[in-house]
């Protein structure tokens, strides 16, 4: 869950105007819902009338909050009860607990950070990491106009949601953030407390270096920060979900020993084609009430790697859960 309303200190404070990116794919018609609250904002996304209904509902939008700048302060001796920046009030209110918004702080103004904003929609990665990446680097079709070389592809970089920066900002280095700021002074967003134990801030320092010129190009270090940072997380949440599901077994087990043992099953797990964290849960669960054998089980590779092609191994492994489960009832 995003704690966004504790950025309203930061943000009323700040002496320059103030943006906001939205995420249009955490909810169910974003434009609309910002037409209806009589909100400013912009597509990130240009609408050449061949977008899908899916595709303009879901684009990123820039949200203007400084049109009422001059109404964000009252009076503290005339405590009147009034929200204090009446448009940041109630672009939260509608945001609510959701990791969707993240804030900009730019004295250029609207017009210079909406072409920035454009500008790092797409960014380039190394080849090898462009085509596994996940939910928070998106793969562009490859017919896709993007400058791509033999060694970096384009793909679209999700700065609207909290969680991706939380994943992709501390993995930069200074010459990339420069990259990302832009015209910025600040980037603020608040992350769901799996990501982040506290919001996210990136400021300008007086001394980052001048930004690159060109599209965002992140080197394979820089991913493999990301990818570390994600799997850290990715074996917390597995190992909750063992002591939670599965506490008979991992009770006699230490954290460290636990760890060790859920980083074995992921490995384990991505050799096998998996994918979903669901799925590398219901992995780590079978591994672990099973004493580690299901992968030494003949029947079990056979089902995995030589069943129907068109049953990916995450579906595979659901229904063998389902399998499991329902005898692990009849037996009790």
């Amino acid at each position: 869950m995003a704690e966004n309303a504790t950025l309203k200190p930061i943000i009323l404070d700040a002496e320059t105007s103030v943006f906001a990116v939205l995420d249009g794919a955490q909810f169910d018609d974003l434009p609309m819902a910002l037409f209806d609250e009589n909100f400013v904002h912009r597509s990130l996304y240009l609408d050449r009338g061949n977008g899908t209904v899916d595709q303009l509902r879901t684009a990123p939008q820039l949200v203007w909050l400084d049109r009422d700048r001059g109404m964000q302060r009252h009076n503290a001796d005339q405590n009147d009860g009034k929200p204090l920046f009446p448009v940041l009030e109630r672009l939260l209110s509608l945001v609510a607990d959701r990791p969707a918004i993240v804030f900009w702080v730019c004295e250029a103004g609207g017009e210079v950070l909406y072409r920035h904003l454009r500008g790092i929609n797409k960014i380039l990665l190394p080849t090898d990491a462009a085509r596994g990446t996940s939910d928070r680097l998106e793969p562009l079709p490859s017919n896709a106009d993007q400058p791509n070389d033999a060694d970096h592809e384009m793909v679209l970089y999700r700065h609207c949601d909290a969680n991706v920066m939380a994943q992709v900002l501390p993995a930069l280095t200074l010459p990339n953030m420069a990259r990302v700021l832009g015209p910025a002074s600040q980037i603020l967003c608040s992350p769901d407390d799996h990501w982040a134990e506290r919001p996210l801030r990136l400021l300008r320092n007086p001394d980052m270096p001048i930004a690159p010129i060109g599209p965002l190009k992140l080197s394979m270090a820089e991913v493999h920060k990301i990818e570390d940072r994600r799997e850290v997380k990715a074996c917390q949440t597995v190992r909750g979900y063992l002591r939670r599901y599965a506490s008979d077994v991992t009770k006699k087990f230490s954290d460290d020993e636990l760890n060790a043992r859920v980083w074995a099953y992921r490995n384990e797990a991505k050799r096998y084609g998996i994918r979903s964290e669901a799925a590398h849960h219901r992995w780590a669960y079978l591994q672990i009430v099973s004493g580690g054998r299901i992968a030494d089980n003949e029947d079990f590779n056979r089902f995995m790697r030589h069943s129907n092609p068109s049953v990916s191994p995450d579906e595979r492994i659901g229904l063998l859960m389902k399998a499991t489960t329902a005898h692990l009832r009849r037996a009790h």
